[in-house]
């Protein structure tokens, strides 16, 4: 069912649309959305980094998510989201988009709100 994704040298940066951002009860949290590139529907390895400023994600793996656009979500991502999960033996998930959707709308509009992202990330 599911495609694995090439490896981070070939393949070291994907632009990520219609995403959301989840958190396992591991405490774990993943990017899912729909690569532009592929037209399909993807889930991230573990978040690590979170730029606002560039609406970029750096995850465990190194590979880097340029996000496109905000508060737009796919439903095949939804579905990958659920069938991920199930397959990799998570017991229950949160949306946590919104945890960073003002920050992220902020640093686009140029307030500079959101900037420390990076380190709320890193202090989890």
């Amino acid at each position: 069912m599911f495609r694995h994704a090439p490896d981070v040298p070939t393949g070291p940066s994907i632009e990520l649309a219609a995403w959301l951002m989840m958190e396992t009860e591991r405490g774990e949290r993943y990017l899912v959305g729909i690569n532009l590139s592929r037209g399909t529907a993807r889930v991230s390895s573990v978040i690590e980094t979170l730029d606002a400023s560039t609406m970029q994600v750096t995850t465990h793996s190194g590979r880097v998510y340029s996000l496109r656009g905000i508060g737009s979500v796919a439903m095949e991502a939804r579905l990958t989201w659920s069938l991920w999960c199930r397959g990799n033996a998570v017991l229950w998930w949160r949306d946590v988009t919104d945890e960073y959707e003002p920050a992220m709308r902020a640093s686009l509009s140029g307030s500079g709100y959101g900037t420390s992202l990076r380190a709320a990330l890193r202090s989890r």
